[in-house]
């Protein structure tokens, strides 16, 4: 069970407000080995410095995120799937999350983790954002029950959907993961979702 400062952790969005909270829980000495690793993580993950804001870093995690957003709709050409595939797998390597994958036990853990919490700011940042829930180009806020359904199936689309789409299913098996858990956690009275791949 995480200890206070860890479920902070894992529920904060901003990069430097996680470090802060990370740096406390590492001079507490609270879970060493975790912690570590955790460590590790968050410097790969924000290993650049934000464009928008200097004092702050960007979200490698999140920018994986976007570019498969970016791709949903280029699955349906040849041409457009090669891209799509290439352009995905190289972000996807950039955030070093294959290596952590492919680690000892705690790593792998501890990165399944990082890339749930991934998803959930993707979730919060869209459920925040005029522009996401709003139609006729942001002049009216969309019905909550309108703003659900589309973030329901964002989710479906871009963490699981598009992998199989592109063959890569394998390769981003953590972030399909993270989908449906979140899913789960954000949505318990619905269905879990399923794999399109399932049953084939």
């Amino acid at each position: 069970m995480d200890t206070p400062t860890i479920a902070a952790y894992y529920k904060e969005i901003d990069p430097m407000k996680r470090k802060a909270l990370l740096d406390r829980s590492i001079a507490e000495g609270e879970e060493p080995e975790a912690n570590e690793v955790r460590r590790k993580i968050w410097e790969t993950r924000y290993k650049n410095r934000s464009s928008a804001d200097p004092n702050s870093r960007a979200d490698s995690f999140l920018g994986l995120w976007m570019v498969m957003e970016f791709n949903k709709n280029r699955t349906g050409k040849f041409i457009g799937k090669n891209h799509a595939k290439k352009e995905i797998l190289k972000e996807f390597e950039k955030t070093g999350i294959p290596v952590f994958a492919k680690g000892s036990a705690i790593e792998r853990e501890m990165i399944t983790r990082e890339v749930l919490h991934m998803v959930r700011v993707y979730a919060e940042l869209c459920e925040k954002d005029k522009n996401y829930g709003s139609t006729l180009f942001g002049l009216f806020p969309m019905k909550e029950n309108d703003l659900t359904s589309k973030l329901k199936a964002d989710l479906y689309e871009t963490a699981i959907q598009l992998p199989y789409d592109l063959g890569i299913n394998e390769e981003l098996a953590l972030v399909i993961k993270a989908g449906r858990d979140l899913f789960e956690l954000k949505y318990p009275e619905d269905l879990p979702l399923a794999d399109p791949g399932a049953g084939k």
